[in-house]
């Protein structure tokens, strides 16, 4: 059984214990950290057509090597409101984080105390990292992390293992761009599909601002076991008001409780998934999210813009 210590701040989902065994191969890693993933809503908006079948992740005992790169950006900006509404999403800086991966599936452990019951226990180990960014984060190879799931891929926690000579900065990059990575989560509908079937996963993600995310899936096509997704993303914020206090000085804003009054998101995507492995083996999905915050009485608004991408080969 996992000891809890202290992550840091980029992790803001409430921590649990986690249950599973980590045996490290490569550098020496700190006891690993557990972390909830709140349980997501699938609703199907059609079943498709032709033959169907309940798809489900068919896993255990299997293994998986892959390159996954991790786009990210989040930029907030006070500006007046004609500024605002031309300010585009995709024109905020971003860096781009490459994780090569190597990961199996065991059969998962009997639930302990305050978890949820799963059948599949997922790990990957950290290869060579890059960023595009200013920082090192080399440190970070052999950085683990593993979640419990379900046969439909609902995640129930995530635990994370950074290496014990990782830099503070190297640990908070990786960890920043696996919870990226858990925020999308593919999760089959528990009714049989077919050919154009689509449905939305609606879930939570943290980050500098708290998203809620609806993720709508497309099954493009089905066949030896492999699922051509389509994706579609819309997020919002979680809250319906933005606290200025102590920020946006020399404003008529600055102090106050500002409501959201525009909120959109472009995306692109498009998903292979093999039910014998347990991330997807290629695809990409990219997202621009802006979210506009103001007051009737002000000619000001504060635009919240976020990027994120994940690129599967």
């Amino acid at each position: 059984m996992f000891r809890v210590k202290a992550i840091p701040a980029v992790l803001v989902t409430s921590l649990l214990l986690a249950g599973c065994n980590y045996q490290a191969p490569g550098p020496a890693v700190e006891q690993p950290v557990g972390m909830a993933v709140d349980a997501p809503r699938v609703t199907v908006e059609s079943t498709g057509q032709g033959d169907k079948k309940v798809l489900a992740f068919a896993d255990i005992d299997s293994e998986q090597e892959l390159n996954l790169d991790i786009t990210e950006g989040f930029q907030q900006d006070v500006l007046r409101a004609d500024a605002a509404a031309d300010f585009r999403a995709e024109d905020i800086d971003t860096a781009t984080t490459h994780l090569p991966l190597q990961g199996s599936v065991e059969q998962a452990s009997e639930a302990t105390e305050g978890q949820a019951p799963a059948t599949r226990n997922a790990f990957f180990t950290v290869g060579e990292p890059g960023f595009d960014g200013d920082s090192d984060i080399s440190s970070a190879e052999g950085f683990q992390f593993g979640w419990r799931a379900e046969d439909n891929g609902q995640m129930s926690s995530l635990r994370l293992a950074a290496p014990q000579e990782s830099t503070d900065t190297a640990r908070a990059i990786a960890e920043q761009a696996i919870t990226k990575l858990t925020a999308l989560p593919v999760v089959f509908p528990d009714e049989e599909i077919g050919p154009g079937a689509t449905w939305t996963v609606e879930s939570r993600v943290p980050g500098e601002a708290v998203l809620l995310q609806e993720t709508t899936y497309t099954l493009e096509s089905l066949a030896d076991g492999r699922a051509e997704l389509g994706v579609e993303i819309h997020q919002r914020p979680s809250l319906g008001a933005l606290s200025l206090d102590g920020q946006a000085e020399g404003t008529d804003l600055e102090g106050q409780e500002l409501k959201v009054l525009d909120s959109s998101t472009n995306s692109t995507g498009s998903l292979t998934v093999d039910l014998g492995k347990p991330l997807p083996v290629a695809g990409n999905v990219s997202m621009h999210t802006k979210i506009t915050y103001g007051t009737p009485e002000s000619e000001v608004r504060v635009v919240q813009t976020s990027a994120t991408a994940l690129d599967f080969s």
